[in-house]
């Protein structure tokens, strides 16, 4: 199948078929090229040793990575709170692509496999994996988080366990979006625990709003209503999981911040009216920003012993409205990540054709032009003047 565009940078077309490979034409890459972030605001491209995969590992040639907002962080600011860069480190985390090679004692994958890379591979033996909380390992290694190398590079080796085979009938662009997605997964259906007829307020429609958006639709939630600030990335929302959208006001001249949530909770809860009315809120709040006033109007517009998962990571410290908590016995919970089955889950939604994660995808580049793409990610604008929601980087197959 041809590619959608040829250009680095063009927006994507949403109905488009992709190519199995790649979704721009790419040329084969020599050794083991690796996008390595320097120091603060300094990056190049290097080559660096192909290393043979260990006992219990697979050799994977990246094909495709997207782009997360924790790769710009440390672009520009060197650090996520207590992780910081100290030495040069490989950018990238949200990637798939081609087995090419099997460490000794693997008997489940083979050379050709194409896979979604899980990009934290635990220890698997402490007694937080040994309880199915791998997630929270102390030894978890997680690609492009201090000290540890990513994905954008020709090759990455993973245990094989995190390698996870997808269908023929998935692209590796789909297949790379498997991260972002499992995320939205975990969030939304294990720790939020959505149900069928639920009616559930997400804030956020970046791409992890919008995609646990869709899980909660996909989980035949009632009604999803998604929260932002930016009309277009609404617009799009409403194409996208949503049932409907809002767009909450500023505070009103001498309202304070925590008046102001309580006022667009309750203006929500007004326009919705039916069943989110009359049983005083939601039941179920994704909040996907980490943005004090989503928090705050969360919180107000949960019914009586609803659940809030706070997904996105703000500032560490907020103003929360304690008591409404305790008097309205809400269940307050974070999600960090992913966990055991989500990338099966995932791969499950989008091959069943229940989530159709490409049309995330708005600007694309080649591997040669990586700065570009973190410099759209960065200013969330491309070159084209169009929203970012997801960009992709297409590598090409590799030659040792």
């Amino acid at each position: 199948m041809s590619a959608p565009s040829t250009l680095p940078g063009n927006p994507a077309p949403h109905a488009q078929p992709l190519g199995l490979d790649n979704s721009l034409p790419t040329q084969p890459a020599k050794g083991n090229t690796s996008f390595v972030l320097q120091e603060i605001e300094k990056v190049s491209f290097e080559d660096r040793p192909i290393v043979a995969p260990a006992r219990g590992q697979v050799q994977v040639n990246i094909r495709q990575t997207g782009l997360c907002a924790s790769d710009c962080h440390y672009l520009h600011h060197g650090r996520i709170g207590d992780f910081v860069v100290r030495k040069p480190m490989v950018l990238g985390h949200e990637s798939s692509g081609i087995v090419t090679a099997v460490g000794e004692g693997v008997d489940t994958h083979k050379v050709g496999d194409r896979v979604a890379l899980e990009p934290g591979v635990p220890c698997r033996s402490c007694p937080i994996c040994l309880n199915g909380d791998y997630n929270h390992c102390p030894k978890l290694e997680f690609a492009a988080t201090p000290p540890y190398d990513g994905t954008l590079c020709t090759y990455y080796n993973i245990h094989s366990t995190f390698a996870h085979k997808v269908p023929d009938t998935m692209t590796l662009e789909e297949a790379s979006l498997m991260e972002p997605l499992s995320v939205a997964v975990y969030s939304a259906a294990m720790r939020g625990q959505v149900k069928a007829m639920q009616n559930v307020l997400v804030f956020g429609a970046g791409p992890i709003g919008l995609l646990a958006a869709a899980v909660c639709k996909a989980y035949s939630a009632k009604r999803v209503v998604v929260v932002d600030v930016i009309d277009s990335k609404l617009e799009f929302a409403k194409t996208f999981g949503a049932t409907s959208t809002f767009k909450p006001s500023m505070p009103n001249a001498g309202e304070s911040k925590m008046d102001a949530s309580v006022r667009n909770a309750n203006t929500l809860l007004e326009q919705i009216g039916d069943d989110v009315l009359r049983k005083e809120g939601f039941d179920l709040v994704l909040e996907c920003t980490g943005a004090e006033p989503c928090i705050q109007m969360g919180v107000w517009a949960l019914r009586p012993k609803g659940r809030f998962v706070q997904v996105g990571m703000g500032r560490s410290e907020v103003e929360y409205p304690i008591t409404r908590i305790c008097v309205k016995e809400l269940e307050m919970t974070g999600s960090f990540r992913y966990g055991a089955g989500t990338y099966e889950t995932s791969i499950a939604l989008v091959a069943n054709k229940l989530i159709d994660v490409t049309r995330l995808v708005t600007h694309r580049y080649l591997f040669d032009d990586a700065e570009k793409a973190f410099a759209t990610t960065t200013r969330g604008k491309g070159e084209d003047g169009q929203t970012a929601i997801k960009v992709q980087i297409s590598q090409g197959p590799g030659q040792a």
